[in-house]
């Protein structure tokens, strides 16, 4: 995962910084379908943001539909290629 430097004079939230960098790594392959997203912890010493900021980030990508979240496993990319509606979690 290649890190930017969160902008904190950009007009655009560190959330959605985060979740433009996470989105440019699944778009480019870096993060694999159905592969484990950093955690929130990682996003957290990465980008030294706060849990908020880290949690919100993974929310907006999981609302936006890039990843999906199994619990008690953690948050995976989602194949695009699928409607979002369809819950990974069936197995």
């Amino acid at each position: 995962m290649a890190a930017s430097v969160i902008d904190y004079e950009s007009p655009v939230p560190p959330y959605r910084q985060i979740a433009a960098d996470l989105i440019r790594d699944i778009q480019k392959g870096a993060l694999a379908v159905d592969r484990r997203v950093p955690s929130e912890s990682a996003l957290m010493q990465t980008y030294g943001v706060a849990r908020n900021t880290a949690r919100h980030a993974v929310s907006y990508l999981r609302d936006e539909g890039w990843v999906y979240t199994l619990p008690q496993r953690g948050t995976f990319v989602r194949d695009r290629s699928t409607p979002a509606g369809e819950d990974e979690s069936a197995e």
